[in-house]
Formats: structure tokens, C-alpha cells, sequence
């Protein structure tokens, strides 16, 4: 005989749940350290953008890669103080010359941040010359 609908519905909600749990709480409840895999973004923090700051990005792949500048690193404003593993900011990348990208997710490399994506949105500035791409960095609810 197959399962029943009952069975089905209750072990299906489980799952659900399960999916849903952050790896945080999960730490917690098992007591264990779970590893975030080594291709993982979770070295791309505040202090590490701005340590590059005024250096050369890549951004998107060969042949039309262009080379963007990281100009700013600003916190995102938030009402209550965050814990040491929260945080929020954005990122301001300037191109010279006005070479322009649309609101896409992009392939950004980096001599020592290595190789990532973000969503790159494009930014009206007074300046001509340039073009200016935001990204945001939001952990703080995760």
C-alpha cells in the first residue's frame, strides 16, 4: 500500500521547515559548526571591500569586460545596533569614460578578493566623465 495523504502532508511539512532553518540556528540547536564551502562569498565583508578601496575591479567576462574603480563603501542605515556578524552596506564602483552597464548581475573579479557576482545597478551622478554602479550588501537578517 502507498502513503497515506496524512503521511505525505506531515512529512512533507517537515521537510518544508527543515529547508527553511538558517544554518545559524541550526549551529545552535546540533551544537555543531557547519563549514560554508570555499567558493563561498562569506569572506566579502565591510573591511574587506574597504581595504580595496580605489583599487581595479573586472567586471563581466572576456571579450567585454570592463574595469571599474571601488570608489565607497557606506553602511546601510539601520535603527538598531547589529551584532558583530551583521552587517549592511553598499559598494560604489566608478568606470571612467562613461562606459555604461545595465541593472544585471555581473561576474566581478578581483586580485584578492578573487572571483564573485553581485547585482550591479546603475546610479545617476553629476559626474560626466564617469559612470557610477551600486551594489548592495544586506546580512543583516540572515
Amino acid at each position: 500500500m502507498g502513503t497515506s495523504r496524512r503521511d505525505f502532508l506531515k512529512k512533507g511539512s517537515l521537510v518544508a521547515l527543515a529547508a527553511g532553518v538558517p544554518v545559524s540556528m541550526a549551529e545552535r540547536v546540533t551544537g555543531k559548526t557547519i563549514s560554508q564551502p570555499e567558493n563561498s562569498t562569506f569572506h566579502l565583508t565591510k573591511s574587506a571591500f574597504a581595504a580595496q578601496l580605489n583599487t581595479k575591479f573586472e567586471i563581466g567576462t572576456k571579450p567585454s569586460t570592463i574595469v571599474a574603480s571601488l570608489s565607497e563603501v557606506t553602511d546601510l542605515k539601520v535603527t538598531d545596533p547589529l551584532p558583530k556578524e551583521k552587517e549592511g552596506f553598499t559598494l560604489l564602483f566608478r568606470t571612467s569614460g562613461g562606459l555604461r552597464l545595465k541593472q544585471d548581475t555581473y561576474t566581478i573579479n578581483h586580485k584578492k578578493l578573487g572571483t564573485f557576482s553581485l547585482l550591479l545597478v546603475p546610479m545617476k551622478t553629476a559626474d560626466a566623465d564617469a559612470s557610477h554602479f551600486e551594489a548592495v550588501i544586506n546580512r543583516l537578517y540572515s
